[in-house]
C-alpha cells in the first residue's frame, strides 16, 4: 500500500478524494471539479488548450501569468474553467511549505477574474489544497509550462480513446505507467508531473515521491533487497522495498521520508552539493531541491516569487554578488535579509553614502587615547574576522542604496581580492606587520592580527532605488561584472486576491477597503511606480478612520517629486473621480500648491 500512512490520521483524505473525483469525473468523463454540471473536460476544450498553450509557448521575458493571460484572452468561459481546474490539479500535490494554500487559491481566482467568472473560495474541494502530500522541487515551481502541458496532453490523449479504454488505463498500473511515459516523450523532458500524476491516480501502487532523483536514490540504497528479485522497473522496486519494511516493522504506516530508520538509509546517497547551496538543495537541475520561494518568509509577497527566487539562487550559487533593483517600497531590504536567512548567514547592514572612501570600507589609521595611530578596520574587514580572537568570520554585507556611493573610490583594493588576488594594504598592525587581504583559495595562514581572509562564499547584497539612480554615481564595468542585477518590481497587474495576499502578510486580514486600496495603488502606478510598503502605510492610516485624503498627502504625493505640476493635479482629479475613495480634493489642491508650485519640493 503506497498511500502515505492512514489518510484520515494524516489529514490527507480530502486530497485523495479530490484526485479520485478528477479521475472519475474529468479524465474518464467530461465533467467538472469546481463547477458542477458544466462540461469542462471535453475533447474540444482540451484541443483548444493544446493549440493556444502547449503548441504556442510564449518565449518572451514576461511572467507566466502575463503570457497565460494573452493565450487565454479570446477563449470561451469553459476553456478558462478547464485551465483553472488543470491548475488545481497542478497545486494538489505540493505541500504548503512549497506553495502556500493562499497562493494556490489566489492564482485560481486571478484567472477566473480575467473572464469575470465567479469562483467560490469557500468551495469544500478547495480545502484539499491546504496540506499537500510532498515536495515537488524548484523545477516544478519555475517550469510551469512543461508541467502543465504534460497534464493537458495526458487528458487529451485519454479523450482520444473510448470510455472503456480510459477506465482500463487508469485502473491498470502497468498500462497507466506506459501511457504516462508515452505522453512524456511528447514533452521531451523529465517532468515531475509524471510522478505526481501516477500517485494521484493510483496511490496504492505508486509512491508519494515526485522526484526522479529520489526514486533512483532510494532504489540504489536498497539494492540489497531487490537484486535477486528479478524486478527492473523503478516503481516496482519501490513497492517491493515498501512491502519488505511493512513486514519487518509489522506496520503498514511506513514512509520513505517520515520513517526515520528508512530515510536515514537512503538520504546518505545524496549527491555532492554545490559550493553554496540553499539548505536542502543539491543542484539546479535536480528535482530534489527543497527550498522554495516561500522561504522568503510570510511577510514578503512578490507577484513573481518563483522566478525571483531562482534568479537569486542561480546568481549566488554561481559566485556572483547581487544588487536588488526596483522602485521605492518593493521590499528590497527585507528581501536582502531573507536571502541571508535562507543561506544561514549573519548579515552586517549599512547604508551607502556619497562620502564613502576606503577609510570607511577597508579601514585606516585612527588615533588611540594615547595619541598613537592604530589601524582601524573598515566595515568590509569587519565581515571577515573577529577582532578580539582573530577567528575567521563570513558575515555577509547588505548595502542599502549602494549606488549612492562612489563605488570605485570606496571599494578600492577589494576588487582585486574578489578577482582572486592577494593584496597588501598600505597599513601596518600594532607589531608593524603589513595588513594582508586575501581570498580563501590562497589562504593557508593560522589566524593572526594582520591577515584578513575573504571566504569563497562571502557575498555582498546591495539594493538600488531605480527612481533616483540616474542622479547618483555611475558604476564602472569592473564593478558591475562582479554583480548580478536582479529586478524586484511592482506587480504588473494588481488584483483583489493579490491585494489580499499583501494585507495578510501585513497582519491586516480584516482591512475593510480592499477594493479601494487596489484602485488607489493602480492609479498611483500610472504616474509614479511605487512598491507595496507605501501602500501598507496607506492601509495602516485608513484602517480606523478611512481618511484617504491625509494618507495620500502623507505618503504618496511626496513620491511625485520631479513630475510636472499638471500631472500631479491630474492625478488628484482622477483619484477623486475614478476611485471609490472619499477624497477632499481641496485639501489635495492646497497641498500641491504649497509643496510643489511654491517650490518647497
Amino acid at each position: 500500500m503506497a498511500i502515505y500512512n492512514s489518510n484520515n490520521a494524516q489529514g490527507n483524505a480530502p486530497i485523495y478524494d479530490a484526485a479520485t473525483s478528477w479521475k472519475e469525473n474529468c479524465l474518464i468523463h467530461n465533467q467538472s471539479l469546481l463547477w458542477k454540471n458544466d462540461p469542462v473536460w471535453t475533447m474540444d476544450n482540451l484541443k483548444r488548450l493544446e493549440i493556444i498553450f502547449v503548441g504556442n509557448p510564449d518565449e518572451t521575458g514576461s511572467t507566466f501569468e502575463e503570457k497565460l493571460k494573452k493565450q487565454l484572452e479570446q477563449e470561451s468561459e469553459n476553456v478558462y474553467k478547464l485551465f483553472i481546474e488543470i491548475l488545481f490539479i497542478y497545486y494538489l500535490f505540493p505541500h504548503s511549505r512549497s506553495i502556500r494554500y493562499e497562493t494556490k487559491v489566489s492564482k485560481l481566482k486571478d484567472i477566473a477574474e480575467w473572464k469575470g467568472i465567479l469562483l467560490d473560495k469557500d468551495l469544500p474541494i478547495l480545502k484539499s489544497l491546504q496540506k499537500g502530500l510532498g515536495s515537488t522541487g524548484t523545477y516544478y515551481n519555475t517550469n510551469k509550462f512543461d508541467e502543465i502541458s504534460y497534464l493537458i496532453l495526458i487528458a487529451l490523449k485519454l479523450k482520444e480513446k473510448s470510455v472503456a479504454d480510459r477506465e482500463r488505463i487508469v485502473s491498470d498500473h502497468q498500462e497507466l505507467k506506459e501511457f504516462a511515459e508515452q505522453v512524456r516523450t511528447i514533452i521531451g523532458k523529465r517532468v515531475t508531473m509524471q510522478h505526481v500524476l501516477l500517485h494521484l491516480i493510483m496511490p496504492e501502487r505508486f509512491e508519494r515521491i515526485a522526484s526522479w532523483g529520489h526514486k533512483d536514490r532510494i532504489t540504489k540504497a536498497f539494492t540489497y533487497l531487490t537484486k535477486n528479485s528479478g524486478i527492473t522497473d523503478t516503481d516496482e522496486k519501490l513497492l517491493f522495498i515498501r512491502e519488505h519494511f511493512e513486514e519487518k516493522y509489522g506496520d503498514t504506516e511506513v514512509d520513505f521520508y517520515d520513517t526515520k530508520e528508512i530515510a536515514m538509509q537512503w538520504e546518505s546517497q545524496k549527491k555532492t552539493p554545490l559550493p553554496n547551496p540553499m539548505p536542502g538543495a543539491s543542484d539546479t537541475n535536480d528535482d530534489s531541491l527543497t527550498s522554495h520561494a516561500d522561504d522568503f518568509g510570510d511577510n514578503l509577497v512578490f507577484q513573481n516569487a518563483d522566478v525571483l527566487f531562482q534568479q537569486v539562487k542561480t546568481a549566488i550559487d554561481n559566485g556572483k554578488h547581487i544588487i536588488l533593483t526596483g522602485p521605492p517600497g518593493t521590499g528590497k531590504s527585507k528581501l536582502a535579509h531573507a536571502i541571508c536567512n535562507i543561506y544561514n548567514k549573519k548579515p552586517l547592514t549599512v547604508t551607502a553614502s556619497s562620502n564613502w572612501s576606503t577609510y570607511e570600507t577597508i579601514g585606516g589609521y585612527h588615533p588611540d587615547r594615547h595619541g598613537n595611530l592604530m589601524f582601524e578596520e573598515g566595515l568590509f574587514l569587519k565581515c571577515f574576522k573577529e577582532k578580539e580572537t582573530n577567528q575567521p568570520l563570513n558575515t555577509w554585507l547588505i548595502i542599502d542604496e549602494i549606488n549612492r556611493a562612489d563605488i570605485d573610490k570606496a571599494f578600492g583594493s577589494l576588487f582585486s581580492v574578489l578577482a582572486g588576488d592577494e593584496i597588501a594594504l598600505p597599513f601596518e598592525d600594532v607589531d608593524g606587520k603589513t595588513i594582508i587581504l586575501k581570498p580563501q583559495s590562497v589562504a593557508n595562514d593560522k589566524p593572526n592580527d594582520y591577515t584578513y581572509v575573504v571566504s569563497d562564499d562571502w557575498r555582498i547584497i546591495g539594493t538600488m532605488n531605480t527612481v533616483d539612480k540616474s542622479s547618483l554615481y555611475e558604476m564602472s564595468y569592473a564593478f558591475m561584472r562582479r554583480f548580478a542585477f536582479i529586478p524586484v518590481g511592482i506587480p504588473k497587474e494588481i488584483t483583489t486576491s493579490l491585494m489580499e495576499d499583501y494585507l495578510k502578510s501585513w497582519n491586516m486580514t480584516e482591512y475593510p477597503n480592499v477594493e479601494i486600496l487596489k484602485e488607489i495603488w493602480t492609479l498611483i502606478n500610472n504616474y509614479r511606480k511605487i512598491g507595496p510598503a507605501i501602500v501598507q502605510d496607506i492601509a495602516k492610516h485608513t484602517l480606523e478612520n478611512e481618511d484617504f485624503t491625509s494618507s495620500i498627502i502623507l505618503y504618496v504625493l511626496p513620491q511625485f517629486e520631479g513630475l510636472p505640476i499638471q500631472r500631479i493635479r491630474e492625478f488628484a482629479q482622477k483619484l477623486s473621480s475614478q476611485t471609490q475613495a472619499s477624497i477632499e480634493i481641496e485639501q489635495l489642491d492646497d497641498f500641491i500648491t504649497d509643496f510643489f508650485e511654491d517650490g518647497l519640493f
